[in-house]
């Protein structure tokens, strides 16, 4: 008998307890993947395109992640439209108005361990997938 393919999720935040915290929380049911740098996030997916779900800081330091879904998009990538965006909800600069204009989902941390796991839920339950 075959076993389901569990939905793969990259997680790119500068905060490596957050990534140890998300694989804690959803490592039973997904195969989730961690990186501290935009550019990391970026390489990973140009080799590998197969993740389900990208969670990714929205403010960190070099490529944030406004720039990391400008990169994905520029290079016509499915991925743009698969991140849910994390915050600790200060905005700096343009942060504000950038998640008003896209359509993806945005968790202000800290999150709850359930509000993680719906958020994930809806996105990979999302007709649009």
């Amino acid at each position: 008998m075959s076993q389901a393919k569990r939905p793969r999720i990259l997680v790119i935040d500068d905060e490596p307890l957050i990534g140890c915290l998300i694989v804690r929380v959803l490592g039973r049911g997904y195969d989730v993947a961690t990186v501290v740098h935009g550019q990391q996030g970026l390489d990973v997916l140009a080799a590998d395109d197969k993740f389900d779900l990208v969670l990714c800081d929205l403010m960190m330091p070099g490529l944030t992640g406004m720039d990391v879904h400008a990169a994905l998009a520029q290079r016509g990538s499915r991925q743009a439209a698969t991140m849910i965006f994390l915050t600790g909800g200060a905005f700096v600069g343009h942060a504000g108005e950038f998640l008003a204009r896209v359509p993806n989902p945005c968790l202000e941390k800290p999150f709850l361990a359930e509000e993680l796991r719906a958020a994930v839920h809806n996105a990979l339950a999302s007709p649009s997938r």
